[in-house]
């Protein structure tokens, strides 16, 4: 009977172990805080080049919103930039976003400045409005970030 008890609480304590570090597991990406318990996961992606020889660079950077645990809503931030010149340049801008678990997306205003590509996303949650400025920088050799 000890031997049973034994392996029953060598079996919990296991568990237990294993389920508190898959709850303490980090956000990929860069975390911004934003005050009032809403912060933001961002990650950025360079899509690889269609052909050799291709001047133009593609990818996004996303802002997933959250209040404490609870995903509000995603923006993603589209951009294709020219690196056939001596700077980059931004010829292609899209911000596009989805709410969720009652969090409502509103609108997206993209926007750029010499190598960089911005935009804007309006989010509304619980009566509050959260904005989020999202920016996707090329460099002359075609590194995003």
């Amino acid at each position: 009977m000890k031997k049973v008890c034994t392996l029953f609480c060598l079996v919990m304590v296991i568990l237990c172990i294993t389920n508190t570090t898959a709850l303490a597991a980090e956000p990929e990406g860069k975390v911004i805080d934003l005050g009032d318990g809403f912060y933001v996961v961002e990650t950025i992606t360079q899509y690889p080049m269609a052909r050799s020889g291709n001047a133009v660079i593609s990818g996004e950077v996303s802002n997933d919103l959250y209040q404490g645990s609870t995903l509000i809503g995603t923006a993603t931030l589209y951009a294709d930039f020219d690196i056939s010149g001596s700077t980059a340049k931004p010829v292609y801008i899209s911000v596009t976003g989805s709410g969720y678990n009652g969090g409502a997306y509103l609108r997206g205003e993209p926007t750029h400045s010499g190598n960089t590509a911005s935009g804007t996303a309006y989010f509304k949650y619980n009566g509050v409005q959260k904005t989020l400025r999202l920016s996707l920088s090329c460099t002359a050799d075609g590194t995003l970030y």
